[in-house]
């Protein structure tokens, strides 16, 4: 998957059986505190809906491949409301991750897909001390998921994209209960079709990450 610096992986190899019970536990670090739950993880061929699985509420990481040559759509639908989070929405062949701020609660993910995918979920967790705090300049590719930030309530976020597709950027808060900016789990930053050039204000105070959507090489300063 795209990856530059500031998010790491876990290591967690992808390619569990359709169908399979996500991993609900949590890990302990050294010292016995609770860390991010493990991820959940699916993998399967075209449309499809997955088991369901427990979200402990707050950021949610989506990492996806896709095979396919046309629609990987795949959303998050929780059990009890009719409220549902479009996490991912691409065209043709996909590698690369993106997330949302998920409210707690048992969920299933929607594929409408045309190949073969993978997916894996993780809801990362971190204090303030382990988030970069600005200025942060990162320069990328494609769909991706950039942070931890530390974001002061006060930062603003520049954009460039020089390409004639769909260009989309979210700020998504690690604590989303005092963001009235917050919709779909994500506070919007940009939207645009083609080349772009901004600047904007970002309300989150906190912890949050950035969510690049686009097909092509792209810019992001925060400050």
């Amino acid at each position: 998957m795209r990856r530059r610096q500031v998010l790491t992986g876990s290591g967690v190899v992808l390619g569990a059986a359709l169908g399979a019970t996500p991993i609900a536990a949590t890990r302990q670090d050294d010292t016995g505190d609770a860390e991010e739950p493990d991820p959940v993880e699916f993998a399967g061929d075209g449309v499809t809906v997955t088991e369901e699985f427990e979200i402990e509420g707050g950021p949610t990481v989506i990492e996806g491949i896709h095979e396919g040559a046309s629609t990987f759509d795949v959303r998050a639908v929780p059990d009890e409301n009719d409220r549902e989070y479009r996490l991912l929405s691409h065209v043709g062949p996909f590698d690369g991750s993106t997330g949302a701020f998920l409210e707690e609660g048992v969920y299933a993910l929607y594929v409408d897909a045309d190949g073969q995918w993978e997916l894996t979920l993780r809801q990362p967790r971190v204090s303030e001390t382990e988030a970069e705090e600005p200025p942060v300049s990162i320069t990328g590719s494609g769909t991706d998921w950039i942070g931890p930030i530390l974001f002061d309530g006060d930062a603003t976020v520049g954009a460039v994209y020089e390409a004639e597709s769909a260009f989309r950027v979210d700020v998504v808060p690690q604590d989303a209960e005092n963001n009235d900016f917050v919709w779909n789990g994500r506070e919007l930053m940009f939207n645009a079709i083609g080349a772009f050039g901004g600047v904007t204000a970002v309300h989150t105070d906190g912890v949050g990450y950035v969510t690049v959507d686009a097909a092509d090489e792209w810019t992001i300063e925060i400050e």
